[in-house]
């Protein structure tokens, strides 16, 4: 889902759109669509509904609150407005020359803002509450199991009941493709479980591979040069609070730290131990001065964690980006909170609510080791259909 809007053509974009007074390079798989005066360069996915029955709510946001991994770019009047989900998933990079979302630079507008480009590619930012209320009150582990799998089950079956690309599923080892997984097992969705890599090069990897593995999540994708959908864990370390920096900084709040919580037992204990990890352990900011602010903080952080926004004609199903799954864990007891950090114990459950024994299959050890050893025996017996 790479754009750059300009007055010049872009020779590393395959796709070349002229809407009103704006040359718009793309990479495969957008859709053009003409509505009265108003024309809309779009692509992705919504949670709701098909992105063709919803872009008349898009096209004139001005707070984003349809949910999905989605981007309209919405022409009127030689002004374009840059409408996303509302948990927009990519940056945007904006300097006196264009406008885009694959090199970065310039100046950052984040996930908080919504970007108007007027006819001199001058630009002008609508800065709105992303983040909402903040509740702070403690929630039980049963009840807060019981409020995400809602808010999983859901997603999974509205996006099931729209989808009419094939979906793909690629196991990692980790726990959040197996989270993902485990929901498409138990709602008997149809998929094709890989066991194997695949990167299919098209005319917009080859040009610009170099600046798109740049961003991290692009380094270990898969891709396909026919329309399909990819169902991605991520940003599952990031919303589900299993990134032992974010974790951290909870920790701290509360006198404790991911090295005082941490065993060679728990799934993070390598990850946590890496001397990248360590140099960030120690780097941390100041703490903050109430739980509210803590909440908030985590919150504005993992929104602007930009990771899988499409990639050609593969797009990247990512229904874990979502802050009210955030919300909801950061409230769970302290030692719930702990487990979860170092162990991936909340996202565990989910995964044996949805497929009892399926947490065999994970990887003892995040990044570390022979990852992939203990999904051999679900290749021996697949799962899925």
């Amino acid at each position: 889902m790479f754009f750059h809007i300009s007055k010049q053509p872009q020779e590393n974009y395959p796709c070349q759109w002229q809407l009103g007074s704006f040359l718009i390079g793309t990479d495969n798989g957008w859709k053009n669509l003409t509505i009265g005066p108003v024309q809309i360069l779009y692509k992705g996915y919504a949670d709701s509904g098909p992105m063709e029955s919803l872009l008349g709510q898009v096209m004139f946001q001005s707070i984003p609150h349809v949910t999905g991994n989605f981007c309209a770019l919405v022409v009127v009047n030689d002004t374009l407005t840059i409408q996303t989900d509302r948990y927009r998933g990519f940056p945007i990079y904006i300097n006196p020359d264009g406008i885009n979302n694959l090199i970065a630079n310039g100046r950052t507008a984040w996930s908080d803002n919504l970007i108007t480009v007027h006819d001199d590619l001058a630009t002008t930012e609508h800065q709105f509450d992303l983040i909402g209320g903040i509740d702070i009150s403690t929630l039980s582990f049963v009840d807060a199991l019981n409020q995400v799998h809602d808010i999983l089950t859901r997603k999974v079956h509205q996006f099931l009941n729209q989808n009419t690309l094939p979906l793909k599923v690629f196991l990692s080892g980790g726990v959040d493709t197996m989270l993902i997984y485990s929901y498409l097992v138990a709602a008997d969705a149809e998929f094709e479980l890989l066991d194997h890599d695949l990167l299919e090069h098209d005319y917009f990897w080859r040009a610009n591979s170099h600046v798109i593995t740049k961003h991290w999540a692009y380094q270990q994708t898969h891709h396909w040069r026919e329309p399909c959908v990819l169902a991605s864990g991520t940003p599952g370390d990031e919303f589900m609070l299993r990134n032992p920096v974010s974790g951290d900084f909870y920790l701290r709040h509360f006198e404790t730290s991911v090295n005082d919580t941490i065993m060679p037992r728990h799934m993070q204990y390598d990850y946590v131990q890496s001397e990248k990890n360590q140099q960030k352990l120690n780097n941390q900011p100041a703490l903050l001065s109430n739980t509210e602010q803590l909440h908030r903080e985590l919150c504005n952080t993992m929104l602007n964690d930009w990771q899988h926004w499409h990639l050609g004609n593969t797009l990247h199903w990512t229904p874990l980006r979502d802050l009210d799954i955030l919300k909801i864990i950061m409230r769970l007891p302290l030692p719930d909170v702990a487990r979860q950090i170092v162990h991936s114990a909340f996202s565990q459950s989910l995964i044996e609510r949805n497929l009892p024994g399926g947490t065999r299959f994970l990887s003892l050890q995040k990044n570390s080791g022979p990852v992939l050893k203990n999904l051999s025996e679900l290749f021996r017996n697949p799962l899925c259909t």
